[in-house]
């Protein structure tokens, strides 16, 4: 959208460091005392609309210029913030100003009969008003606000909503706040109190804005700020080219179910009307919801990109100490489920878990070891980062005995069947069941016997010893030579003794299960698109990081010029 990314060159605890921002939504927590606040004050520095500009004189709806106030986000202490140890660069998209990036850094603004004050400024120009960034910012901070019934004298605010406005208000204020009913006429109201403290609130025949609380009053500040830009783009059309909307703890006064609702609305709302929402937040739940919603992007596309390229980033401000005790923050964009669970340990300063995967459960070692294989190959990942193979040598029939019982352990993961299942007896009276079930899978060979079958054909173990092995001592004769018989006259235990044999000889494994992948890459291929939704749908039940798919539809500067 706007900012793709920020570069920390030097500010207070910050010192060389970087990260990206979502597209349309960024979370960005920390401890308290972690610039979190600050940065948002950053993000917002060099945008403003400057007189010329067809959308100059242009207000919020609750009374505000589209400009980050430098005294809303910036507390200058005349000790330890020195002019000129400040500075930082935005990475901007394509589009957005007439250069890839801005820079900023403090400098002296000199006053007669005064000392010099901090003030930050474009680092490469020092004309008046400098190539400011020419988009709207509003920068809302909930963070200290209280029922307006517990401040003092207030001020009414008109504002002059339209009536479909009024509706997109009352309307998303319900659904965020799962408010059932509003009796009577409805309306907004703002009051303006000491201290440049406003409140909003929603009123009807039952209570007004005197007697909303808190969070009520959080929800109507943040939708008349959406509504804001709403206007822009409705009333100036090409020349509104997105905003910028930076709110200082979002969560604040909110309950675990709205916080949800309003992540999603959000989203919504910054895709339909082009802002980029940026927030702090110490809430567990908003910060699942945003990793959640990047994470389900990331299986969708397939392809890692940079984090600019998604819709949604969380970003953790950690602090770290050098070895005299210096106290930084470095900032880290979180991408998966367990870096997450490690981030809300972190913030609660608990030692950190193990982090939600989904258990995988074969019959054996081998076939916890092909499927490893598999599953490596087609996925490029590192699977102990997902998924848990438990090695626990089961039976067929004890899991699905287990499975049939409902046992959650054997419900909420993947069993994966060995391939010879299908063609036993008993399972006849089975196969429905596994079919219908969303948790069991079957290989696609009987591992042992398989390959057997496959290298007892003289064309095939040539092409297997010329191309694959390089093993000289392994010779058709010594590789079968305690099973002349036909590929089909032994039993599974003699299939096993085989394949115990030549992989001794061989000095792995993998490389059978290379060629035989070779030779039926469409066996696997099927097998590994029937596994991954399966996979994904447990690890969405379990909040747990999700596989990419495979094929990729869009190539990566497809995505990343959107």
């Amino acid at each position: 959208m706007i900012i793709k990314e920020i570069e920390i060159e030097q500010f207070r605890a910050f010192e060389n460091v970087s990260f990206g921002l979502g597209r349309y939504i960024t979370a960005i927590s920390g401890r308290n005392a972690t610039q979190k606040t600050t940065v948002l004050g950053m993000l917002g520095q060099p945008f403003t609309i400057s007189k010329g500009h067809a959308m100059y004189g242009c207000k919020t709806i609750d009374g505000y210029n589209f400009r980050s106030q430098f005294k809303e986000k910036f507390k200058i202490s005349p000790e330890h913030d020195i002019i000129g140890r400040h500075k930082w660069k935005l990475n901007l998209h394509q589009g957005v100003y007439n250069k890839e990036y801005y820079s900023v850094e403090s400098i002296a603004r000199r006053q007669r009969d005064r000392e010099p004050t901090l003030r930050f400024w474009n680092s490469e120009s020092r004309a008046s008003g400098a190539g400011y960034i020419q988009l709207p910012v509003y920068f809302l901070s909930l963070s200290r606000l209280f029922p307006i019934g517990e401040s003092g004298k207030t001020n009414e605010v008109q504002i002059d909503l339209t009536e479909e406005e009024l509706d997109y208000c009352v309307i998303n204020y319900r659904k965020i706040l799962s408010i059932q009913s509003i009796n009577g006429e409805v309306s907004v109201g703002l009051e303006k109190g000491t201290a440049s403290k406003t409140f909003a609130g929603i009123s009807d025949d039952v209570h007004d804005i005197f007697s909303n609380s808190a969070g009520e009053g959080n929800i109507t500040r943040i939708l008349l700020a959406v509504l804001s830009f709403k206007r822009l783009k409705e009333q100036y059309g090409r020349d509104y080219k997105g905003g910028l909307l930076l709110i200082d703890e979002l969560d604040a006064t909110l309950y675990g179910f709205s916080q949800m609702k309003l992540v999603e609305y959000l989203l919504e709302a910054a895709k339909e009307y082009k802002i980029q929402i940026v927030f702090t937040t110490h809430s567990p739940i908003i910060l699942r919801c945003v990793n959640k919603l990047q994470r389900k992007e990331f299986q969708e596309r397939g392809i890692e990109l940079p984090v600019y390229a998604y819709n949604s980033s969380v970003v953790y401000l950690e602090p770290q100490y050098d070895r005299v005790g210096t106290r930084t923050i470095m900032p880290k964009n979180i991408l998966s489920s367990s870096e997450l669970n490690r981030v809300l340990n972190d913030i609660n300063l608990v030692a950190p878990g193990g982090g939600n995967k989904v258990n995988i459960y074969c019959e054996d070692k081998k076939a916890i070891d092909f499927l490893r294989y598999i599953l490596s190959n087609s996925q490029h990942v590192n699977l102990d980062l997902y998924m848990d193979f438990i090695d626990i040598n089961l039976g067929w029939t004890n899991y699905i005995q287990l499975y049939e019982k409902k046992v959650p352990e054997f419900i909420n993961n993947v069993i994966v069947l060995d391939g010879d299942v299908p063609e036993r007896r008993e399972y006849r009276n089975k196969s429905r069941l596994v079919e219908a079930s969303s948790n069991i899978m079957i290989l696609p060979l009987v591992i042992e016997k398989d390959l057997f079958v496959l290298l007892k054909d003289y064309e095939h173990f040539g092409e297997f010893s010329r191309d694959y092995s390089h093993v000289s001592a392994l010779t058709y004769d010594i590789c079968f030579s305690n099973w002349p018989l036909d590929a089909t006259q032994y039993n599974t235990a003699e299939y096993k003794a085989w394949f115990k044999q030549t992989e001794s000889v061989l000095g792995e494994q993998n490389i059978l299960f290379q060629y035989w992948c070779d030779k039926n890459s469409d066996k696997v291929a099927t097998f590994i698109d029937n596994f991954i939704p399966k996979f994904n749908a447990l690890a969405e039940k379990k909040d747990a990081d999700g596989l990419p798919p495979i094929i990729v539809s869009e190539s990566a500067s497809e995505l990343l010029s959107e």
